[in-house]
């Protein structure tokens, strides 16, 4: 038996370390590469925060129940591994966010993608900030890309770009609601690479959001909504 290529140790059997796996099975097949593959998992199933649980007729999950379709690597995981036909978006009737403010339920105006407007009326008939805040935010364009190449908080571009109240109001409870975490210590080019993207190539987040519009309504081949998951359940 011939020996392998490398020894490989992956600690913990959550999506993280089940996709590690499945990419080296793929490397395996189209390089030849031979690899001893050991998988420590802790818990007496694998999966680690998402698990979906079948209840009185309903599919219930106990952990996330989507992701974002605008990170492709996902969509493309699942292409891979053969679940294409099994993604499901979000019904179209029910495609609103809200978000408390004041103590009202409030919905988000449609054009305000995430944690930014893309059409200047939608920021004009959204509740959640001042009129002095609507401006800085309509100012976005003229702010001056960010040369530097290291990383940045979410947090910290959103202050940049859109001022101190779109963060407050706007951002982090959207973001909040997403991953459940500080966004002065998420990292941008993890979660939100399209915004960096949207200002290194048109130097605004405005013009970056018109821009994908217009190419998402000249774009051929499946569309998803924001949010994807899978019919069966993301455990599956």
């Amino acid at each position: 038996m011939n020996s392998p290529d490398a020894r490989i140790v992956i600690i913990g059997g959550g999506i993280s370390g089940l996709a590690v796996v499945h990419r080296l099975t793929e490397l395996h097949r189209q390089r030849a590469l031979a690899y001893e593959v050991l998988l420590l998992e802790g818990t007496s199933r694998l999966g680690g925060v998402i698990e979906t649980q079948r209840r009185d007729g309903f599919l219930l999950e106990a952990g996330p129940d989507a992701f974002l379709s605008e990170q492709p690597a996902a969509v493309a995981l699942c292409r891979r591994l053969g679940l294409a036909d099994a993604l499901i978006e979000t019904q179209s009737a029910y495609r609103q966010s809200f978000m408390v403010f004041r103590g009202r339920l409030e919905p988000v105006p449609q054009g305000i993608y995430l944690m930014a407007p893309g059409r200047l009326a939608a920021l004009w008939r959204t509740p959640f900030g001042s009129w002095s805040g609507k401006l800085r935010m309509a100012c976005e364009p003229l702010i001056a890309r960010r040369r530097a190449t290291d990383d940045e908080s979410v947090a910290g571009f959103v202050r940049r770009r859109l001022g101190q109240e779109a963060f407050e109001r706007l951002a982090q409870p959207m973001i909040g609601g997403i991953y459940a975490a500080d966004p002065e210590r998420l990292s941008l080019q993890a979660t939100f690479p399209r915004f960096l993207e949207m200002e290194r190539r048109h130097g605004s987040v405005a013009r970056g959001l018109r821009a994908r519009t217009q190419a998402a309504a000249q774009a051929s081949g499946p569309r998803y909504s924001l949010f994807v998951s899978l019919q069966d359940g993301l455990q599956s």
